[in-house]
């Protein structure tokens, strides 16, 4: 019988990011928040030389994501997001982590009672706390995820949404000096 293709809108909660400082204790992004994107930040122009003739260049890209975070006990991430801004740290010491982003086949909150799968990728980041304080809907530590290396590609699979990243047949996408990420 032949494989059928799905077809549909990917739901929002099947793209997801967690953050982890240990590579053991992971946390979803995400969880006080309507948006949550990765910036590509793309180094590209339009040159114009004298004959007339326009080319495009795309130097590559200098991904980064902020996040809204609203500071939880139960999070991995939380006391060394409030180490970052208590100390005000930029050593790689406290503020180097890994992200997992992956695109998996059911949403993240149905990953209690389902393991979902998908394919993504690891990377090397840094955290750079915006600020803290917040409203008083809660103690907000916004900060941004700055990619700091060469992207793995691999598989993901997640239960009770914890990822398990294993790395794959895929390209792992170089750093070069001008950018983290480029092509």
């Amino acid at each position: 019988m032949p494989e059928t293709t799905k077809t549909g809108k990917i739901l929002r909660g099947q793209r997801a990011m967690w953050l982890t400082f240990d590579n053991t204790k992971y946390t979803c992004l995400g969880k006080d928040s309507d948006d949550l994107s990765i910036d590509m930040n793309p180094d590209t122009e339009t040159i114009k030389n004298v004959q007339g003739e326009t080319t495009f260049v795309n130097n590559g890209y200098t991904p980064s994501m902020s996040n809204e975070y609203i500071a939880r006990q139960e999070d991995a991430i939380y006391p060394h997001i409030q180490y970052i801004a208590d100390h005000l740290a930029v050593d790689d010491a406290h503020t180097a982590a890994t992200m997992i982003v992956a695109t998996l086949d059911i949403e993240v909150s149905e990953t209690g009672a389902k393991t979902a799968t998908g394919s993504g990728y690891s990377v090397p980041v840094k955290i750079v706390v915006d600020n803290d304080g917040g409203s008083t809907s809660g103690y907000a530590i916004p900060f941004t995820i700055n990619e700091d290396g060469a992207r793995t590609q691999g598989t993901v699979s997640v239960a009770d949404k914890v990822p398990t990243f294993t790395a794959g047949n895929a390209s792992t996408v170089n750093d070069n000096s001008e950018s983290s990420l480029s092509d």
